[in-house]
């Protein structure tokens, strides 16, 4: 893999010459004549290495490390200087820098460190990575919550995991159909043996039967050695189909077969093989409608559905936000580096006014692009990040009064907010309007309850325009 260097350095020919110096070593050069350039480019493009200048106009070197470490706290950076001393060498190294070189530069030195710095900075990620599938699997092997819905769930799965029936999990995406999948591979008799997961909508419909039962050498054009299928991977254990509705109806009819014999067939070869497997399947869909639609068989329904258990949506078990953002912080920490982010009572009950179309997926990966750009942050209402981002799809919180003069609100997709700064003041707006409501428009009781000034309170409902419900409709 070809490794990308950045040289910042106010002299040109400093910069020319190691560019030229790398590239002749097949580097990727991206180069900088300040600190605050490098810092601009480092925000669009990574590198693997930051060989830096310490005198520079502008921010100096030691301030450009400094911000470069808190952008990325395991970047390499070696430092450059023809008026370095002792003390500045001292500070740079103490400060997080690689290594430091004087001028003029000794390109074999600066090459050698470079290569070790690239090294390092590899084996690192590496690392992360291995750490972060770690972190994850141990986050995916439990539900996370206390309330009554997800405690049912898990009540449910102790008492359906010892039989060895086959469960459909059902529920929207994000809600943790496959961590409740091998938590009940987990509870059961088969737990020693393999849990196979199969996701049928990203299998091509013509691969399908080697996916699943298997095949031979020459059994197809392309089939270059013997392949066991999901089936026979899964023997004793369990197989967890996710959207199961995806499988074709002959497929279906396959699988069906497989569960009341007890053994397939690889393709090319008629020798039948034992299946012992205890299937797990798990669908968005409407059921029923699959069905009507003859998407679905209804021999191979009525075969899944012995036990169902239907997953709650995040917004069916709000009193979990608070567990869910504490934990999921602390895990997107252990993965990224640096302290978790915190998240302010308020900010809590700001986001329960946004649906969570996403749950809980929708969840960690707002937690994880919060740890991204402000890591260690205490989340205020000021500073939050709202929880849909996207440039032209956020999802905009509307807020309105019923007819009973109480207030109300929803989140609407077809709203379009442009900016941050947008997203931001409509999640303001509706937690004002919310607590405003609640105690009945009594200004003194509203600022002691979210612990905002009355005079700062008067000014955030002067420039929303907010005015009682009587007042509006007169």
């Amino acid at each position: 893999m070809t490794a990308r260097i950045m040289i910042v350095d106010d002299e040109e020919p400093i910069r020319d010459s190691l560019q030229g110096l790398f590239e002749d070593e097949e580097y990727l050069v991206v180069s900088a004549a300040s600190g605050e350039e490098a810092i601009a480019r480092l925000r669009k493009q990574p590198v693997d290495c930051v060989l830096l200048d310490i005198w520079m106009p502008g921010i100096d070197g030691l301030e450009t490390l400094n911000r470069i470490q808190q952008m990325d706290a395991h970047l390499p950076v070696i430092m450059m200087s023809g008026h370095a001393t002792i003390d500045t060498a001292v500070r740079a190294t103490r400060q997080g820098a690689f290594d430091f070189v004087e001028k003029p530069l000794s390109f074999d030195r600066l090459m050698i460190l470079a290569r070790n710095a690239v090294h390092k900075r590899r084996v690192e990620q590496e690392n992360r990575d291995l750490k972060r599938q770690d972190v994850v699997h141990y986050s995916q092997q439990e539900l996370i919550g206390d309330s009554a819905a997800i405690s049912e769930v898990r009540t449910l799965i102790k008492r359906i995991a010892l039989s060895d029936a086959p469960v459909l999990l059902l529920g929207e995406h994000g809600t943790g159909k496959a961590v409740a999948a091998r938590m009940l591979h987990a509870a059961s008799k088969r737990k020693e043996a393999p849990f196979i997961e199969v996701n049928t909508a990203s299998v091509a419909a013509g691969r399908m039967d080697s996916e699943l039962f298997g095949h031979e050498k020459g059994a197809f054009s392309g089939a270059l050695h013997a392949q066991r299928g999901s089936f026979e991977a899964a023997h004793h254990g369990s197989l967890f189909f996710d959207e199961v509705t995806e499988l074709s109806m002959a497929a279906q009819a396959k699988v069906l077969r497989v569960l009341q014999e007890r053994v397939i067939q690889r393709l090319g070869n008629p020798t039948p093989l034992p299946s012992n497997v205890r299937l797990i399947a798990a669908s968005t869909k409407d059921l029923d409608q699959a069905l009507h639609e003859e998407k679905l068989r209804e021999d191979f329904y009525y075969r899944l559905n012995v036990v169902s258990i239907r997953m709650p949506a995040l917004h069916q078990r709000f009193e979990d936000l608070p567990l869910l953002l504490e934990t999921l912080a602390d895990e997107q920490a252990k993965i990224l580096g640096g302290e978790a982010v915190r998240f302010e009572a308020d900010v809590v009950e700001a986001l329960k006014l946004y649906t969570w179309p996403g749950n809980v997926r929708e969840l960690r990966n707002y937690i994880e692009r919060c740890h991204i750009l402000m890591p260690g942050e205490q989340m205020t209402l000021s500073t939050m990040l709202p929880p849909d981002q996207s440039s032209t799809q956020t999802a905009s919180a509307q807020a309105t009064y019923g007819e009973d003069g109480r207030f109300s609100q929803h989140v609407s997709d077809d709203e379009h907010v442009e900016n941050f700064h947008d997203a931001r003041e409509a999640f303001e707006r509706i937690y004002l309007l919310q607590h405003l409501d609640k105690h009945d428009w009594n200004i003194s009781r509203t600022s002691a309850d979210i612990g905002m000034e009355r005079s700062q309170l008067h000014r955030k409902i002067k420039s929303f325009g907010l005015v009682p419900p009587e007042k509006g409709s007169s």
